[in-house]
């Protein structure tokens, strides 16, 4: 297969070319013009085309069919133009033990359409676990799925003592217990009161406080990737500890709802934006956005989390948090290209080469490389329609919105598919 006419996005800038992939999925040639030898040809007649895009932190639902599996949430991922995924263990029941995550790997590995790799569950008891084939281990701060949290903050410091990348969801269980004897849970806004702001500025506190002991002590090199960062005065604080420390990396995460949606949606929304963390105010939209300008935010990340219609149309308190987001990130993060938020190679890199690098996936454009690619059309205005969604959950509080850029075709490891966009 020839993909003609490309403007093709790496590490230099855009080039504008022809790329031959060979029937084993590689590329076997970049060049201004590759003559036809009986191959199958694709005019892509000037689209753009990017190193395939990575979402870092999905839940495709293993164990949970009625709302994704590993099938029809890959299929949504080819749909969004995501080649690469990262899924969490917080299933049911959680991914703590080698023989769990190693049961799930498998399925995944047989029913995955795109290349979806796992995150392993930390507790108190199994952190000083190393499962090889984890892309990273999974903090929760807030109780999640069984015992898959950390009930226990002192023990923070030893467990992040250790050479690895630890992803981290930050909410302070303390704070939400606090504000659960204040609110009761009976409007969509109270579910924003009660994991408020602070709930999540004293988590990345407590983390942040452990790292600078263990900065000092200068033994371990940890990796911590802050999961969904979502208010001002977290990725403020972020950022200063990551200029002082010296021994510890610091990277973060967003999620296309926290740049878009406030909590003046909160009542309109209803189950459509609750998520954890909450809705947030408008001045925190701004902070992330100017975040991602400034390079303060390393990757935007979907954290697909999808339901059924069913659930998320009860009232707020029997209304599961999580919405389907793999679908939308990419078209969600052109706009902003659209727009002029931001700039092309801003938005390849939080949703490319960033990820890329946190977590050691090879998505470059070159030759002998499995063809993973992104190709998008900048020009493009449409309307989301979630009815056209692959996932089993076709519902998003983007449902309806006009958006300028998106994703035509996926290629993952050499096998191109069309998006319904």
């Amino acid at each position: 297969m020839i993909l003609k006419n490309c403007k093709i996005v790496n590490e230099k800038g855009i080039i504008e070319g022809d790329i031959l992939i060979g029937e084993d999925g590689k590329i076997k040639k970049i060049s201004r013009f590759i003559e036809s030898n009986n191959e199958d040809v694709l005019d892509l007649d000037g689209l753009v085309v990017i190193p395939g895009v990575i979402d870092a932190h999905v839940h495709f639902r293993w164990g949970e069919e009625k709302k994704e599996d590993f099938l029809s949430g890959s299929l949504a991922g080819i749909n969004g133009g995501v080649c690469f995924a990262i899924d969490m263990p917080n299933n049911s029941p959680p991914i703590t033990t080698k023989e769990l995550f190693y049961k799930k790997l498998e399925e995944c590995k047989n029913k995955s359409k795109i290349n979806t790799f796992l995150n392993f569950g930390i507790t108190e008891r199994n952190y000083l676990e190393t499962v090889e084939e984890a892309k990273a281990y999974k903090i929760f701060m807030v109780k999640s799925v069984g015992d898959l949290f950390i009930n226990d903050y002192s023990k923070l410091k030893d467990i992040l003592s250790q050479n690895k990348i630890f992803c981290i969801h930050a909410e302070h269980k303390d704070i939400i217990e606090e504000n659960l004897k204040k609110y009761k849970l009976e409007t969509w806004e109270d579910h924003c009161k009660i994991r408020d702001k602070r709930s999540e500025v004293e988590a990345v506190k407590e983390v942040l406080k452990n790292l600078e002991i263990i900065d000092k002590l200068n033994r371990f090199k940890p990796h911590i990737h802050f999961c969904h960062i979502s208010t001002k005065l977290s990725l403020q604080l972020i950022n200063k500890a990551r200029q002082t420390l010296k021994n510890v990396k610091i990277t973060v995460e967003v999620a296309p709802h926290h740049i878009y949606l406030n909590r003046e949606m909160a009542e309109d929304l209803k189950g459509f934006g609750k998520f954890n963390p909450p809705l947030r105010e408008k001045e925190d939209n701004i902070a992330l956005i100017n975040g991602i300008i400034k390079g303060e935010v390393d990757i935007i990340a979907s954290d697909h989390a999808p339901h059924t219609l069913e659930e998320k149309l009860r009232d707020v308190r029997h209304c599961p948090s999580g919405i389907p987001g793999i679908e939308t990130i990419v078209p969600l993060t052109l706009n902003l290209v659209g727009n002029k938020v931001i700039s092309l190679s801003t938005a390849v890199r939080i949703l490319s080469s960033n990820p890329a690098n946190i977590f050691k996936i090879d998505n470059k454009i070159r030759e002998n490389n499995f063809a993973n690619l992104t190709i998008i059309d900048l020009k493009k205005e449409v309307k989301i329609n979630a009815e056209m969604f692959k996932s089993k959950a076709k519902f998003s509080p983007f449902d309806g919105w006009n958006v300028k850029g998106v994703p035509i075709y996926t290629v993952v490891n050499g096998e191109i598919y069309e998006t319904c966009y």
